[in-house]
């Protein structure tokens, strides 16, 4: 008898095109002290972290406040920057108060020792230099501290800098008066650009981006890269100027959140919270990269772990002007707003047009791998148009555009396509129209009542 593959010749294979998708869901926390080969590690929950990292780290802190919100990510990154910064913070006497019952008070926090607060009480001739000099000394008297605190500049008009004892060493100031003090971090960039082009060569699978030394020079420089890569950046800085100070048109760079307004930034959200040990953004990153795009909106959101911030109406005007966000207390619950990046535009369009352009460039590439040719033809060109159109319906499925009105798409036809085009066989001309869905921030009724 003969053996039927003398007659049939079956080959089966399978072709699946599996384009990967970039990672929306994950954010990154920058470290400057991992001591592992690799630039990027992933952790799966807290107790992950914990194997790496000691539980008063910086970067155990700030995973700690991703995971404890809900939802939280089903993973975290943590990058391994290997240029460090040597932490320091800037403080001035901002109010000289002459009275027996003044405290001036920060409260400390950081890695290998015991948080404590910091205070000197003034009396009834006290000057500049002496609230200075007394809040040095205070904070030189924390027990184990990693950091030297000493009074700069000249009598009369002493300001206090505090610098970490070693590069990498973090800690955490919080002013516990803002109208008495003004604080702001003054490190300088130890050269962040350099290790996140070297973390992104290695992995690409991360969307937001946080940082733990948050200067002005070091969020200026990150906010840069993240730019011109196509990810989000969260820097949350606690210098007074952000909510005491006015914005003058045009916008200057007086204070890091004015600077990046400045800049018209679109892809950093800068946020305000005096304390950096709370982790603000990164609790804020936690509660919303595990929300689909297209199903996010950043404002209204509580935060398990951040205190809400007072403000005065003079503070909210002023973070308002520099596109800023911030956790505060509203009809008595704790509540994030505004949702918006630093040229005013809202997070969650960022993140859709993101992920818009993530989907339709990796769906048309799919199609182009999936068969063996695409023909220059009117139904090449439509297989094209289709995946444009299931790409801006899906979006439109997810919450990104809207439907009404719907998206639209055009495409050329053979014929009015140039010879030079189809020799370099490029398609060009294929146009779409789309319009956001966005969301409700602000509502107003008007209503009769009668008798």
């Amino acid at each position: 008898m003969s053996s039927a593959s003398e007659h049939v010749s079956l080959t089966i294979t399978t072709d699946t095109v599996g384009i990967a998708r970039a990672g929306f869901g994950v954010p990154m926390i920058l470290s400057h002290n991992a001591t592992w080969v690799e630039r990027i590690r992933f952790y799966g929950g807290i107790a992950d972290v914990a194997d790496d990292w000691a539980t008063d780290s910086p970067e155990y802190l700030a995973a700690k406040a991703m995971f404890a919100q809900t939802p939280h990510p089903e993973q975290i990154a943590i990058g391994r920057a290997a240029l460090k910064p040597t932490q320091q913070y800037a403080i001035s006497v901002a109010a000289v108060r002459n009275s027996d019952s003044s405290s001036y008070q920060i409260n400390v926090a950081g890695q290998g020792f015991t948080a404590a607060t910091a205070s000197y009480t003034s009396d009834s001739t006290a000057t500049n230099d002496e609230i200075a000099t007394g809040l040095v000394t205070a904070l030189n008297a924390v027990t184990g501290k990693n950091y030297t605190a000493a009074t700069t500049g000249t009598t009369g008009s002493l300001t206090i800098t505090v610098t970490a004892n070693a590069a990498g060493s973090w800690f955490s100031l919080e002013l516990v008066d803002v109208s008495a003090l003004t604080i702001k971090q003054s490190h300088i960039d130890p050269g962040i650009a350099t290790d996140l082009d070297a973390i992104l060569k290695v992995n690409t699978d991360w969307y937001a981006l946080i940082t733990l030394y948050n200067s002005q020079a070091l969020v200026a420089a990150a906010a840069s890269w993240t730019e011109s890569n196509t990810k989000l950046y969260f820097p949350c800085v606690n210098e007074t100027a952000a909510i005491q100070n006015a914005v003058a048109a045009p916008l200057g760079s007086a204070d890091t959140l004015q600077q990046l307004a400045s800049l018209n930034y679109t892809r950093t959200a800068g946020c305000y919270h005096p304390s950096p040990i709370a982790f603000m953004a990164a609790a804020w990153v936690g509660r919303m990269l595990p929300i689909d795009p297209g199903e996010d909106d950043w404002k209204w959101k509580s935060l398990a772990g951040v205190a809400s911030v007072a403000l005065t109406a003079t503070h909210r005007v002023n973070l308002r002007a520099r596109h800023a966000n911030t956790v505060e207390q509203i009809y008595g619950t704790s509540t994030t707003w505004e949702g918006t990046v630093a040229n005013g535009d809202f997070i969650d369009n960022t993140r859709g047009i993101d992920w818009l352009n993530d989907d339709m460039s990796k769906g048309v590439f799919g199609a182009l791998k999936a068969v063996n040719k695409v023909p220059y033809t009117n139904a090449g060109i439509a297989l094209i148009e289709n995946e444009v159109r299931a790409s801006l319906a899906r979006a439109t499925a997810k919450g990104i555009l809207t439907d009404d009105p719907k998206f639209v798409v055009n495409s050329p036809k053979v014929a009015d396509i140039s010879s030079s085009n189809k020799a370099l066989r490029l398609l060009p001309d294929i146009k779409f129209s789309a319009t956001l869905a966005g969301a409700i921030h602000k509502v107003v009724i008007s209503g009769v009542v009668s008798v």
